[in-house]
């Protein structure tokens, strides 16, 4: 009997309680939830209100600071907040960016994990050939804009990567169809362009990117054309493909009908979380989880490919725990929801948020 409740001890000892923040596309909130590993329970634990709704949220190295776009701003910019208390998260800065593009918004935002700590953004829409480099405070708050750059006539980048190196930023230029290589000055944190690659096929449209641990092998999911691909990296940060890809819808669906949004990797590099989105809400979305080879990062196939429960509308952004290499929060925008879903396929958790649709854009987990 000692025995025994020794083990329920330990068991009990080691349930702990993670917290995430939800961002959202129309209201002005960031959400606090919080998800519960021992009852598999997920609740909402505190509504902050902020200056602007960020369809795009981004935390900084040591998580005290959390970055976000401003999605109906007028001209593309990007928020800074301290979140050291996530359930009264401040509002301290905001940063115009994109300064020689028009019509453009802000659509991406990404921490480099390394000093200097800068801050990457993308825009969207209208002409978004530009990108700007924002320097951080020594607490981390946004500063200024220290470089501006562009990629070519007709681009516009969704999402951003760092190799796990630091050396190498790598950019999913979605409308131009290509992924961009820029290697980052270790002083500076400022860009030069390395190269470029077009998508797998005329269409493909890359959205979001993430490399592997070992530098070998870049991800990216194809908005246009429903699909994970993998690429192989050198040591420069150039990219190669090699027709490695796999489905994110399966074969009677029609690609035109879906737009394939998020990619992730679980906390050890064991597994690649990748989402897909359907543009009507009379269907379903997708969610896939793909293993990887444990010696280098190659994709070694494909575990499943399931329907979510919506469509997903804006969303569907699955973002993978850094505590569990089995579980992943994927957030709904159809109708504002976030689950929390197992690899062995299937949620385990639902919460719903109702704030006149705006939630749920992505997820980032603090702890």
């Amino acid at each position: 009997m000692w025995f025994l409740a020794m083990i329920v001890f330990a068991v009990l000892s080691q349930a702990a309680k993670h917290r995430l923040i939800v961002g959202t596309f129309s209201t002005e909130f960031l959400y606090t939830l919080e998800y519960d590993d021992q009852d598999q329970s997920l609740v909402l634990v505190a509504t902050n209100p902020v200056p602007a709704a960020s369809q795009w949220i981004a935390l900084n190295h040591d998580k005290t600071k959390l970055y976000g776009t401003d999605w109906n701003a007028a001209e593309p910019s990007f928020m800074s907040y301290d979140i050291q208390d996530p359930l009264n998260i401040k509002h301290e800065a905001t940063i115009v960016g994109g300064r020689y593009c028009s019509g453009s918004k802000s659509i991406f935002v990404a921490a480099y994990p390394k000093a200097p700590y800068t801050v990457y953004s993308n825009n969207y829409y209208g002409d978004a050939k530009c990108s700007s480099v924002m320097s951080v405070h020594d607490n981390g708050t946004l500063k200024e804009i220290i470089q501006d750059y562009t990629y070519a006539p007709g681009s516009a980048v969704h999402g951003l990567a760092f190799s796990s190196g630091g050396g190498y930023l790598f950019s999913a230029d979605t409308i131009g169809n290509k992924i961009w290589t820029h290697q980052i000055d270790a002083t500076t944190g400022q860009l030069t362009y390395a190269s470029n690659i077009t998508g797998p096929s005329a269409g493909s449209d890359p959205r979001h990117i993430i490399a592997h641990g070992g530098d070998k092998f870049l991800y990216t999911v194809l908005e246009g054309s429903s699909e994970v691909a993998q690429y192989v990296m050198n040591r420069d940060g150039q990219l190669f493909y090699h027709d490695t890809k796999y489905p994110l819808i399966r074969e009677s669906e029609n690609p035109a009908d879906f737009w394939a949004d998020e990619i992730s990797m679980s906390v050890n590099s064991k597994y690649l979380w990748a989402t897909n989105r359907a543009r009507d809400n009379t269907k379903k979305g997708y969610i896939s989880v793909l293993e990887l080879d444990e010696a280098e990062g190659a994709i070694a196939g494909q575990n499943f490919l399931l329907p979510t429960s919506t469509s997903g509308g804006f969303a569907n952004a699955v973002a993978a725990s850094p505590f569990d290499e089995s579980l992943a929060a994927l957030t709904d925008n159809s109708t504002g929801f976030v689950e929390i879903w197992n690899v062995n396929g299937y949620p385990i958790a639902h919460l719903n948020i109702e704030d006149g649709g705006g939630c749920c854009a992505n997820a980032v987990w603090l702890d």
